[in-house]
């Protein structure tokens, strides 16, 4: 089956000897149709840096994160968006899993896992600028408590999973319970930096990590768990929403909260184990 992919550009590039070097935001938008599907694992346009591999329509909290993540480094790239698992993919990512993402220029090396692609582009990003990547910054410190705290994104998203599709009533107190305890590690997070960020004022991985997790939490538990994030038990928490949420990486990968319901009506619907985080299976 052949995929379209779609060139999308959301700053200016000046191409350089040594690499790219991103322009200032808001520059033209420019636009270019590719081939997908088997031609993918053939080849790309070679001015193309990288290359995403992305269900279709940003549904996929864990493409969000890369998706977000080159947006904010200014990174020009194409998508290729798949469905299910075809040959052709597992020649580019064995597992089938996404996102991946392709770099073209260096052999069409290949890099999966959301956390891994987020890091390898910001080290992509420093070799190829002078300037700082504040997104992963280089004091170790502060590396370490940015991967410490994605690290416990993996229990966020089983409590908030397991809760969500419970259909047994007298389990969702201590359900939402564990969730709230999960949530209460960003709040602590927040509260120790003192900034609208998890590390303070600069906007990091750590924000990228959870932020389309606790999205999807505020629009999908409101709907079917008539549960809201209270501003009396995670005051800096739901400030920390709206800041993550104004940024422009946010609006451009997001889903809007009707499209959201629509597409977990049926995870709902189909008690879908979400990878393993539903423990209720």
């Amino acid at each position: 089956t052949m995929m379209r992919r779609s060139l999308l550009i959301n700053i200016t590039l000046l191409v350089g000897v040594g690499g790219f070097v991103a322009g200032t935001p808001g520059g033209e938008r420019q636009q270019t149709m590719l081939a997908g599907g088997y031609d993918a694992t053939v080849g790309a346009a070679p001015s193309t840096p990288i290359q995403l591999f992305a269900l279709p329509g940003n549904t996929c909290p864990y493409v969000q994160r890369t998706h977000m993540c080159l947006l904010e480094l200014g990174i020009p790239f194409d998508v290729t968006e798949i469905s299910g698992k075809p040959d052709w993919y597992l020649k580019i990512n064995p597992r089938g899993k996404v996102p991946s993402i392709r770099v073209p220029a260096s052999d069409y090396a290949t890099i999966y896992e959301s956390a891994i692609c987020n890091e390898f582009l910001c080290d992509y990003y420093r070799s190829n600028n002078e300037e700082e990547c504040t997104l992963m910054p280089d004091d170790p410190y502060a590396r370490a408590e940015i991967r410490l705290l994605n690290d416990h994104c993996d229990s966020l998203g089983k409590a908030q999973f397991t809760y969500l599709m419970n259909k047994d009533e007298a389990k969702d107190e201590e359900l939402r319970s564990a969730m709230d305890d999960a949530l209460g590690v960003y709040e602590e997070a927040l509260a120790k930096r003192r900034g609208q960020y998890l590390l303070g004022d600069d906007f990091t991985l750590a924000d990228i990590h959870v932020f389309p997790f606790i999205q999807r939490l505020s629009v999908t538990h409101r709907h079917w768990k008539g549960y809201e994030l209270s501003p009396e038990r995670f005051p800096r928490l739901t400030g920390w929403i709206g800041a993550c949420s104004e940024r422009e990486s946010a609006r451009q990968s997001s889903m809007s909260e009707e499209k959201t319901i629509s597409v977990y009506r049926k995870f709902v619907e189909a008690d879908y184990s979400f990878g393993g985080l539903n423990k209720n299976k």
